[in-house]
């Protein structure tokens, strides 16, 4: 418990005091190990142990045993491994984490091989294949060499003299992004479509093959958001959906997992060749946060963990080398777990996943414990394989400090402990505590098995068994083996091995069409799944097969999962008349599925307005079964202005007044329809409308008589305040695209009466649709007294030329002050075209920045020595910040966590506020848009695929963009935090927000004013 300062002190003091006390301990990503320094005592820095007593700390299940493998000094640095066909064990040291090599060294990173001789589960002797590689990170074995992902390559080094050391390197891929060690491209895997998937590290970049065999017409391509994966045969390669940072894997059906810092385990649900065909499509995420992620994850580790981002306490901040274990000898309820690192927290947590629809859910392994803790805070698990006996192994780095100097405070960057720990490094596996002494050694024979024996091992009940065995197979290419895959597809007695079968006889270009009849017939639906996979890309001109994809989906027993690939597969078929109603009859059944309903839209790109309206006449007609699961208003709702948005966007008039021919017919008539309907209707004609709007077009140049009944309708409830909230809002959604003159008395009204700030900001959105200098001048009608939200939405709405000059004249009147204009819109006002507005912009907005950040800082320099209340800040917080970060229980964090107050002193606190461009993390680039109709969008990517570009904005607002209605893409180079908050602010509001920034912990007043110096906590 604090206890109660009664020296006098100067502001701010004792909380520095506190924090470097704290942070000169050890850092490891965003959390710190130390002693409670809550009292202000100094931390004692906690010694190494050696593996012998370190292994006998580590709390686990009743029920299994944790065994050391190796330790320092046979392996320091482990950051990745695996096991050879004859047993022997391959480590990755990363050993120049975290700053590379001193100027002018050699790299120190570099590949061991460790052997276990006698077989008692101990591996030693080490043998150096290849050093002086920097930053290595992965591997994967490949024929008589190994793949090791390296400073922005992906290389193969091979030993062809057989002294066990490398001495050929070759460049297979070169182009990876490499600012930082943490965040390059990492963990080379075999999917089970016989390519190696790379998870891209988060940063990207412009990646091309580089061996001399496949350069000759190679191209670059992006990993913007997205991926890697390459044919190891043929060389062919492309970017992929999802963007994994230290973590790859795949569960025994093929499907593929990933993490990043805050998301433990992430499911890629929608590969992106899927949404290259649809155009039309936007979707604002490729993955499903299968375990929960950042604020929403909760962590119990027994060692002792400070958090620099006080919001991150007791959550995933460094979550990597994610496994799903697939088996061997740990005890069934293990088998398809997720299994993931976290180093910050000493532990490897653990997660139950279960099937939901096309992904899945999860739950914690135990309620509130963790898999694997321990009170040694050295212990820094960083990845996890699967062993030939079948055992979960872990590589634990065993550091004082995992992190990288770029993610620290300034006075941390040089710090003498960083490399602590760099000649320790330790492996350990998991097994059941009845089967310990019982070790099954490590197979050796593998590496001579026949064609038969591999095959065989096919039905192993081992994965990596399984897998070493379909990858040796893969690699010979022997065709003989043929016809016992084609056995094993159809009648081994596991789904798992049925389904590698099929995909080894494609790997093999030995898969037949009656491999593929036989899969689609299969029992189990995961091997059906696999069956449609290589039937739409190996006979997408079959008719027969698109027939039987028809079947799966009309089939009551198929199960979401199949009706969801089946869904993305008919796509790739030959047109039928069958297909829209085929899938309407899904969609209709499962419009709650968000995965279903997208993956229908990519099959429909030209069927939709048909699909759109069989769905309709089902739900308007009732036709929904007993056995059908119940679905909200609000499920139909998403659906339909989804698809609808899909046909307006095409611009077809044809297809919009087939939609707009059906539409009153369904959902308007008397006033007796339900208010549900009516909630359709409106959802048809908003989602046209958003369509027609990215195309120039506007749903008033589409109109009908019969939509001014919907319209009607929309403008009696959208001021009926008896209506549910919800459906005012899409009533107001409807007057956006109504005849102005219609509508402009209704929202005109809301926009100036209304209180309720759902519907007020529903109002603002509609009547900034109208391009009518009348609606402009009700925009910023009593600009001055609206909140800062209200406001910001306002803004949001002045992004046309003639919208910002009505703006500006305003400003030159003096009815609005250039200080009441937020400083993001002054970066909307750089990217105008118009030389004259952009100018005059300029000029009249010029007081909200200043150029001379230097200046400005120098300037507030006093705000550290004043007095300074906390519950003020609270208030300055809330008006200034909360649009694009949360502290506490204020705001939305849309760029980065702001909330790590701990490690950063007030004089820090200044600065990154009045400069923050000045250190500003790659991810919290800002990026402008321009679409097509010359509207400003600005904010960070958070999605990217072949057909859109995802932003987020202040107050954690999403724009979905289409590419093709992007005219240009820019990023800022800069924060999306804007210059010249100092505005807004006066020096004691400013001593105010620090005061905030550094003790909101303390709001509550729990604490007393003079425990955090010079304010009034009260």
């Amino acid at each position: 418990m604090p206890h109660r300062q009664h020296e006098s002190i100067r502001p701010f003091d004792s909380q520095i005091l506190v924090a470097l006390l704290t942070v000169s301990v050890w850092l490891a990503s965003d959390h710190v190990s130390t002693a409670d320094a809550a009292d202000g005592a100094t931390a004692v820095r906690p010694l190494p142990i050696d593996a012998e007593t370190a292994v006998k700390q580590f709390v686990l299940p009743d029920d299994l045993q944790i065994e050391l493998v190796a330790a320092e000094p046979d392996v320091i640095d482990p950051v990745a491994m695996a096991f050879a066909p004859d047993g022997k064990l391959w480590v990755v040291e990363m050993s120049d984490y975290p700053n590379g090599p001193p100027e002018n060294g050699p790299p120190h990173s570099r590949v061991r091989v460790l052997s276990d001789a006698d077989g008692d589960g101990r591996y030693g002797d080490p043998i150096t294949f290849a050093d002086k590689l920097l930053f290595a990170n992965g591997l994967l074995l490949w024929k008589d060499g190994v793949l090791v992902t390296t400073d922005g390559q992906v290389l193969f080094l091979r030993d062809t003299d057989g002294d066990g050391q490398a001495d050929e390197r070759q460049v297979w891929f070169e182009g990876f992004k490499k600012d930082n060690p943490q965040l390059r491209a990492n963990h080379p895997t075999l999917g089970l479509d016989n390519h190696i998937y790379i998870a891209s590290g988060l940063r990207g970049g412009d990646v091309i093959a580089a061996r001399e065999d496949w350069k000759q017409d190679a191209k670059p391509v992006s990993l913007s958001g997205r991926d890697f994966r390459f044919d190891p045969l043929s060389g062919t390669y492309e970017s992929v959906s999802g963007v994994g940072q230290f973590g790859l894997c795949f569960d025994d059906f093929g499907n593929r997992f990933v993490c990043s810092n805050r998301n433990p385990c992430n499911h890629i649900v929608l590969e992106d060749r899927y949404l290259a065909r649809n155009p039309s499509l936007a979707v604002p995420r490729v993955h499903e946060d299968v375990s929960p992620a950042a604020e929403k994850s909760r962590l119990y580790p027994i060692s002792r963990i400070w958090t620099t981002s006080n919001l991150h306490a007791n959550q995933f901040t460094a979550a990597c080398g994610l496994l799903i274990y697939r088996g061997g000898i740990l005890p069934s309820k293990y088998h398809a777990n997720s299994f993931t690192c976290e180093p910050t927290s000493n532990l490897v947590h653990r997660d139950v996943l279960t099937p939901k629809g096309a992904t899945f859910t999860s739950r914690p392994g135990r309620d509130g414990v963790e898999f694997l803790a321990t009170k040694d805070e050295w212990f820094r698990p960083v990845n996890l394989t699967h062993g030939p006996d079948g055992a979960l192994y872990i590589a634990d780095m065993y550091r004082s400090v995992i992190e990288h100097p770029q993610f620290m405070p300034v006075e941390l960057k040089e710090r003498s402990d960083l490399t602590d720990g760099r000649d320790r490094g330790r492996i350990y596996r998991i097994v059941p505590r009845d089967l310990a002494s019982k070790r099954k050694a490590a197979s050796t024979t593998l590496a001579s098995a026949s064609g038969p024996q591999l095959v065989e091992l096919l039905n192993s009940q081992n994965p990596w068994e399984r897998d070493t065995a379909a990858r040796l197979l893969l690699e010979r290419q022997d065709e003989s083996v043929a016809p016992l895959l084609t056995e094993s597809a159809r009648s081994a007695t596991s789904a798992p091995t049925r389904v590698q079968s099929l995909a080894l006889l494609d790997g093999g270009s030995q898969l037949s069409r009656d491999d593929v009849a036989a899969g689609l017939n299969d029992e189990h639906p995961r091997v059906r799944e696999q069956a449609l996979k290589l039937a739409e890309l190996r006979f997408p001109d079959d008719q027969a097969f698109r027939d039987r994809c028809v079947a799966m989906l009309q089939d009551a027993e198929s199960d979401e999962r199949l009706l969801f690939q089946a869904a993305l597969s008919i796509g790739a078929f030959p047109a039928s008349d069958v297909v829209a109603p085929a899938l309407a009859n899904v969609v209709a059944r499962h419009a709650d599925d968000h995965w279903l309903r997208t993956a229908v839209a990519t099959s429909a790109v030209d069927t939709m307005p048909e699909l759109l309206v069989t769905v309709l006449k089902h739900w308007s007609n009732d036709q929904e079964s007993p056995s059908t699961k119940s679905l909200t208003v609000a499920d139909k709702v998403e659906l339909i202005e989804q698809y609808a948005q899909m046909i307006g966007s095409r611009k077809q008039d044809a297809d919009v007044a087939m939609l707009l021919d059906v539409t009153p017919q369904l959902f308007a008539g008397d006033t007796s329809a339900s208010l549900s309907r009516h909630r359709l209707g409106f959802a048809v004609l908003n989602g046209l409308a958003s369509g027609l709007r990215r195309t120039g077009d506007r749903l008033e140049q589409h109109r009908q008589p019969a939509i001014d009944d919907l319209i009607s309708m929309a403008l009696g409830m959208a001021v009926n305040e008896a209506v549910a909230p919800e459906a005012r809002m899409e009533a107001i959604n409807v007057l956006g695209e109504a005849p102005t003159d219609v509508a402009l008395p209704v929202l005109s009204e809301l926009v100036t009466q209304t209180k309720e700030q759902n519907i007020l900001l529903a109002a603002i959105d509609a009547i900034a649709k109208h391009h009518d200098s009348r609606t402009t001048e009700v925009l910023l009608t009593g600009f001055r007294g609206r909140t800062p939200r209200l406001r910001n939405a306002i803004l949001a709405a002045i992004s046309t030329p003639n919208r910002i000059t009505s703006l500006l004249d305003e400003i030159d009147a003096g009815q609005i002050a250039a200080s009441d204009i937020d400083p993001t819109f002054r970066q909307r006002v750089d990217r105008l075209t118009d030389a004259d507005l952009k100018a005059r912009a300029n000029k009249l907005l010029a007081s909200t920045t200043d150029a001379d950040r230097q200046e400005v800082i120098a300037r507030y320099q006093p705000a550290l020595t004043l007095d300074h209340d906390l519950q003020r800040g609270r208030a300055v917080f809330a008006k200034t910040c909360a649009t694009c970060h949360r502290v506490g229980d204020v705001g939305v964090n849309v760029g980065a966590d702001i909330s790590d107050t701990r490690v950063k002193t007030p004089e820090q606190l200044l600065t990154n506020i009045l400069d923050p461009n000045k250190a500003v993390d790659g991810n919290y680039f800002g990026y402008t848009i321009i679409d097509t109709e010359g509207r400003v969008h600005t904010g960070i990517i958070t999605n990217e695929t072949s057909s859109s570009v995802t932003l987020r904005q202040p107050e954690g607002k999403n724009v979905t963009l289409l590419r093709r209605d992007i005219d240009e893409l820019v990023s800022t180079g800069k924060s999306l935090m804007p210059v010249g908050l100092e505005k807004n602010i006066d020096q004691q509001q400013m001593a105010d927000l620090i005061s905030y920034l550094k003790n909101w912990r303390y709001v509550d007043g729990a604490v007393p004013g003079e425990v955090i110096g010079g304010g009034n906590s009260e």
